[in-house]
């Protein structure tokens, strides 16, 4: 039996695991987060590989939200005609939450990270802290956007800053007042922004992923130019500690939250105005490009953000986490290829796909962010 040691533990590293097992594979996932994960809640638009990975690979139905269409407005207050236009949105917990129901526990493995690896013959050694070495024919590395294996074998790659930023919050549906909820309900919405830039928001699962009317939680996402300095000034967290790539819930320092408050009411319509204010621990993404020049190296994989970073535009980062997912399990179960063929094979098609969504999400942030 081919044996795996994923490391990331989180959409990628977990549908890995998920995918893997379910196909038969030995799989173990490490995780070096010792407590729970968290991506303060942040929204996503449902694809297809999502609900697939949940409901084919693990028998689990993922809690979503549904909206009829889309409605653009305008900063000056103009509101748009609804095109009709039916989308499902779930939530980074969501998922996670689903996928986890779907893995034994037994094979998951909190506060462990992967310290080493030595390649062998036919296979890899992992080193992993606290657990010893495993031994395994693939090291699936699904360890994020500011993976340390891509680091270590990629030395010399960096993302690009696109040049914005993406603000992001949540709001808790009972806490909005009523006329801002009804406002928002059963439709995607977007806005312009006045000095560039846009906003959109959606409902996605509340606490306890209910996704009633009432029970429900806002999302929404700001996307606001930044030249570097701009962006590593907003990245300097309440304690002073300079952040690379993005800032989580309850990080940002009380003058920027207020700043970005004071700013809606000036940029944003109105009603997109009174989320930002509603919020009071806004998170932060810098908005990056990256995608590797090759993606396995013997018999270590990158997979997910850890080879390719995508524009949140694209809606497509936890469904490419999916894809991939999927994709290499298949590979590794059938009996058509050996190991190094079916790598070979599965970089060859992650990266021809990962490009193009990348080159699609940089079009989609000409178009729309107006940054």
């Amino acid at each position: 039996m081919t044996r795996v040691i994923v490391a990331g533990g989180s959409i990628a590293g977990l549908g890995a695991g998920v995918a893997l097992h379910g196909a038969g594979i030995d799989v173990h996932v490490f995780e070096r987060d010792a407590g729970s994960l968290s991506a303060a809640g942040a929204g996503l638009v449902v694809q297809p590989e999502l609900s697939r990975l949940a409901e084919v690979v693990g028998g689990q139905t993922l809690p979503m939200t549904h909206c009829s269409g889309r409605r653009y407005l305008g900063f000056d207050g103009r509101v748009g005609h609804l095109q009709r236009m039916p989308q499902q949105f779930t939530s980074w917990e969501a998922v996670h939450s689903t996928l986890l129901k779907s893995f034994p526990s037994e094979r998951y493995h909190t506060g462990a990270s992967v310290l080493k690896t030595d390649n062998v013959a036919n296979g890899i050694e992992v080193v992993v802290s606290g657990l010893g070495t495993f031994a395994a024919d693939v090291l699936i590395a699904a360890d994020g956007a500011q993976s340390p294996t891509r680091r270590a074998l990629l030395p010399d790659l960096e993302a690009r800053y696109a040049g914005y930023v993406a603000w992001r919050g949540t709001v808790l549906e009972r806490d909005l007042p009523q006329v801002v909820a009804d406002f928002f309900d059963d439709t995607f919405t977007f806005t312009d922004a006045r000095s560039g830039g846009h906003a959109l928001a959606y409902f996605i699962p509340g606490e306890g992923l209910a996704t009633a009317r009432g029970e429900r939680r806002m999302n929404w996402v700001w996307y606001v130019g930044a030249d570097t300095a701009e962006r590593d000034d907003l990245l300097v967290t309440k304690d002073g500690r300079q952040r690379h790539a993005s800032l989580q819930r309850g990080m940002a320092r009380d003058e920027v939250v207020e700043d970005l408050k004071r700013r809606a009411p000036l940029e944003l319509h109105p009603m997109f105005a009174r989320l930002v204010e509603a919020t009071e621990e806004p998170f932060l993404q810098s908005i990056v490009d990256l995608a590797v020049p090759r993606s396995v190296f013997e018999r270590t994989v990158l997979i997910g953000d850890a080879a390719v970073i995508v524009r949140p535009h694209t809606a497509g980062g936890a469904a490419k986490a999916a894809r991939d997912a999927i994709f290499l399990a298949e590979l590794l179960a059938g009996p058509r290829f050996s190991t190094d063929e079916a790598l070979a094979r599965f970089e060859r098609e992650q990266l021809a796909y990962g490009r193009e969504l990348l080159e699609y999400g940089v079009k989609l942030g000409k178009q729309w962010a107006r940054l």
